[in-house]
């Protein structure tokens, strides 16, 4: 059977469209899940280097939980385009036939920008873990648990992955004419405020530098889809209409025929 267009849709039937597209993300992450899990034990290894140190678990479940999200990150990374493919699924009846043909470019673009993020995000967890282990002195001992450094390590990668979807996302948004690149622009200091309120909630603790770790390159990546948003906006076309307002304030002839 065909699939109705969007405005042919009643509201249950885009709930039933949307409910199909979850159980299929869900099931791809699961999937990855499941499949990196083979490879957890190398995974955490590589998640514990920034670290540079032992670190120990005081719950019996602990280590098994880590392992276990450690999978389900570098799962969201290998099934990331069957993932952004289904979003797009839902998405794309509602589009115009040439915005359509942007499937592939958005899948690529999306997964590609997700796993620079991952991959960003930790190299970025070295410098930072030096900077936490710089405190030790003959009376303080970093002794972390593998929990909470895990907890820290992994909110840190999956939050600069999506963060990195910044500029993908202004591509489009920018292409479909919702935001244009003066809009960006005037809103900067609203976006430095979020970025840091943003920072403060995903990272945990009060410490300036970890906040700044993922705030400096949210801003780097504003500016960045400032620039994408100028390449992407139609050309030829104005930002605003401002035509009627200026029409407006212009004075009224007086009428030749009037009294």
């Amino acid at each position: 059977m065909p699939r109705k267009k969007p405005d042919e849709m009643s509201f249950l039937e885009h709930l039933e469209e949307l409910r199909v597209r979850i159980l299929w993300i869900l099931g791809a992450a699961a999937a990855g899940t499941a499949g990196a899990f083979y490879f957890s034990p190398r995974l955490v290894e590589l998640l514990l280097a920034p670290g540079a140190g032992k670190f120990q678990y005081i719950k019996p479940a602990e280590a098994f939980v880590v392992y276990l999200a450690v999978s389900f990150i570098a799962g969201l990374v290998v099934t990331s385009p069957f993932i952004f493919y289904q979003i797009w699924r839902f998405v794309a009846p509602g589009l115009l036939p040439k915005e359509k043909r942007y499937a592939l470019p958005f899948v690529v673009a999306t997964s590609a920008c997700f796993a620079a993020g991952v991959v960003f995000g930790y190299y970025m967890l070295f410098p930072a873990m030096r900077f936490f282990r710089s405190f030790e002195t003959e009376t303080l001992t970093a002794d972390w648990t593998l929990g909470s450094y895990a907890s820290l390590a992994l909110r840190l990668l999956l939050a600069v992955g999506l963060v990195f979807e910044a500029p993908v996302v202004i591509f489009f948004l920018a292409r479909l004419r919702i935001v244009s690149p003066k809009f960006l622009t005037a809103k900067w200091k609203y976006v430095v405020l979020f970025v840091f309120i943003l920072a403060a909630a995903l990272t945990p603790g009060p410490d300036v530098f970890t906040q700044s770790i993922l705030a400096v390159p949210l801003l780097i990546l504003y500016l960045i889809s400032i620039g994408v948003a100028w390449l992407a906006y139609p050309k030829g076309e104005p930002e605003e209409e401002e035509a009627p307002a200026e029409a407006e304030e212009e004075p009224r002839r007086p009428s030749p025929y009037a009294g």
